[in-house]
């Protein structure tokens, strides 16, 4: 949905399809995303939370894919990274090798060591390996082990998965935040507040700037939902 439409259906219901996944219905008929594929998933919660979206929305009212980001995820999950997982994992992990929490600056080395360090020494000790820190202004390459490791990382990530570091990382600037997040060992809070540090100490430099302020609402927002997106494919009930 590139352009506003009109709410037309009555009812947003979740059905039952074979092999134990669900389809998201409007007036019974089932959702087809735009390359032609049915809305259709492994989780009853996504479904019941894609389906949700769509009741959302005001009768005869005017709607564009900003209302349904649940659904927008679930299409690009289904027609752009279930066919080529690899294409999927070969994008975040270009993310990885230059990686926000990598990258310092001398001027902010004190905070950024505070907000930065922990999901650092948090992946280090859960994969064995140390990425390098670098405060050079011509960033160096990622080491070939923490190459390796990232890879490894991803390779082992579904469909849902990659779809969410989609969404997180680009919002976020960091494959480590984004692993964090789906493993659970960084907070929401505490990616932000990494990802962010640049922007904030610009604006409290600087006075605010609604334009930079729109674009961390659309940053923290995309990080909700690819939190709560790969939260609801975990739900098998």
């Amino acid at each position: 949905m590139s352009s506003a439409k009109r709410r037309f259906w009555m009812e947003a219901s979740v059905v039952p399809q074979e092999k134990g996944d669900y389809g998201v219905a409007l007036d019974g008929r089932l959702i087809k995303l735009p390359g032609g594929h049915l809305l259709v998933v492994a989780a009853r919660a996504l479904a019941d939370a894609i389906a949700e979206e769509w009741r959302a929305i005001p009768p005869d009212s005017l709607f564009d894919a900003s209302a349904l980001p649940l659904t927008r995820m679930t299409g690009t999950m289904i027609e752009r990274v279930a066919p080529d997982l690899d294409a999927a994992r070969g994008t975040l992990l270009n993310f990885g090798l230059s990686d926000l929490l990598l990258f310092r600056e001398e001027t902010l080395r004190d905070i950024q060591s505070v907000l930065f360090d922990p999901p650092v020494d948090a992946f280090s000790e859960r994969y064995g390996v140390r990425p390098r820190v670098t405060f050079s202004i011509v960033p160096d390459t990622v080491e070939t082990p923490v190459k390796a490791t990232m890879s490894r990382i991803l390779a082992g990530m579904d469909a849902a998965a990659l779809a969410s570091l989609g969404v997180l990382v680009p919002a976020l600037g960091s494959l480590i935040l984004g692993i964090g997040l789906l493993e659970g060992w960084v907070t929401e809070t505490a990616a932000c507040d990494a990802a962010f540090l640049d922007e904030r100490t610009q604006m409290r430099r600087w006075g605010e700037d609604t334009e930079l302020l729109d674009d961390l609402a659309s940053r923290a927002a995309d990080v909700e939902t690819g939190l709560k997106f790969w939260q609801l494919s975990l739900r098998k009930d």
